[in-house]
């Protein structure tokens, strides 16, 4: 005999092995009925989980406790009414959950989607839903739904993500992350979209780390980054797909109209120098630049062009920059 079968009384075994709730005398029943339903929220409780019934004819409610405190609803208070259930999806979520629940009762199928919530006191929360019509007679009579609690392991994986799209040292976005978003750019590309894409090279980074360390060479990427990051805010995407290369891809309007400028300022504000005891050593800029247009069809063939702009400033000297298909230098701005 099992630990479990042998933990539990004579009475137990028998209601278990012989006799249904419903059969029991309404003395036991009541018993045993009170034990599941603290078993049932225990379990509840135990997996952050709360289940709720909706009767389809009348709209009407049935929360369980626990359903309620994960919603942030005070336990002893009235069930929340099924508009008020709705109302803690923010409206796109919503949309999604009750697009799943409107398939489900068209195909009797269940349905699993996840979402975020709004409690009561204003958190913002992931839940996984899952639910299903109940049929007990072949017609759809009411909606039987459970909502986890998944916070915990949405940001986990959203952390993971995230450390995956991005650079340790600097903490701008890596090569992988450039990728999906050039990707994106061409899979969602419409004749209203500007791009243009610029690669940068670090001109005596490889003196900087071989006269101070890389220490020094590390704090020159960062600062970089920084720099770069603060010109592309608002006007695009800016990543380190290794060593000292840079990108900055934008996608405003009015920053593609004054990109020569642009790249002007650019060439200034990553001009500075690393100081130590062997002097001064001048970190620059080269830039090669390249802006969508209708020849061009791919990620891969833009960062080619814009590859092919930067050799070409390279060859005329440091502190440079070009743009594909304009034979003319951008020396860096007066200011």
């Amino acid at each position: 005999m099992s630990a479990a079968r042998r933990a539990m009384s004579g009475d137990d075994r028998i209601v278990l092995m012989r006799h249904p709730i419903k059969r029991l005398a309404p003395a036991r029943r009541d018993v045993v009925q009170a034990r599941w339903l603290r078993h049932f929220d225990l379990v509840e409780r135990l997996a952050d989980i709360g289940s709720w019934r909706l009767d389809l004819a009348t709209a009407e409610m049935e929360w369980t406790r626990q359903a309620r405190i994960v919603f942030g609803v005070d336990p002893a208070a009235a069930m929340p009414t099924w508009d008020r259930f709705l109302n803690f999806y923010p409206f796109n979520d919503r949309m999604v959950l009750m697009q799943a629940i409107d398939r489900a009762i068209a195909t009797g199928q269940p349905y699993e989607v996840e979402t975020d919530i709004i409690t009561v006191d204003g958190r913002r929360r992931r839940f996984r839903n899952v639910g299903e019509v109940d049929r007990p007679d072949g017609e759809a009579r009411c909606l039987v739904g459970v909502c986890q609690d998944v916070t915990a392991q949405y940001e986990i994986e959203r952390a993971l993500e995230r450390s995956a799209l991005v650079d340790d040292l600097t903490g701008i976005a890596n090569r992988a992350a450039l990728n999906r978003f050039l990707n994106e750019r061409f899979e969602n590309r419409s004749t209203e979209d500007g791009l243009a894409v610029v690669l940068l090279d670090l001109d005596n980074f490889k003196r900087v780390n071989d006269t101070y360390g890389h220490q020094a060479g590390d704090q020159v990427l960062q600062r970089t980054a920084d720099i770069l990051a603060r010109h592309a805010d608002r006007i695009g995407f800016v990543a380190r797909p290794g060593g000292d290369e840079f990108v900055l891809a934008i996608t405003d309007r009015d920053a593609l109209g004054r990109l020569r400028a642009l790249l002007a300022t650019l060439l200034t504000a990553l001009t500075f120098p690393v100081a130590g005891a062997a002097g001064a050593i001048v970190v620059r800029a080269t830039i090669g630049a390249c802006v969508l247009d209708q020849g061009i069809t791919s990620r891969s063939d833009i960062l080619r062009r814009a590859d092919l702009s930067l050799y070409n400033a390279k060859s005329l000297g440091k502190g440079r920059a070009m743009v594909s298909g304009d034979l003319r230098p951008i020396l860096p701005s007066a200011d």
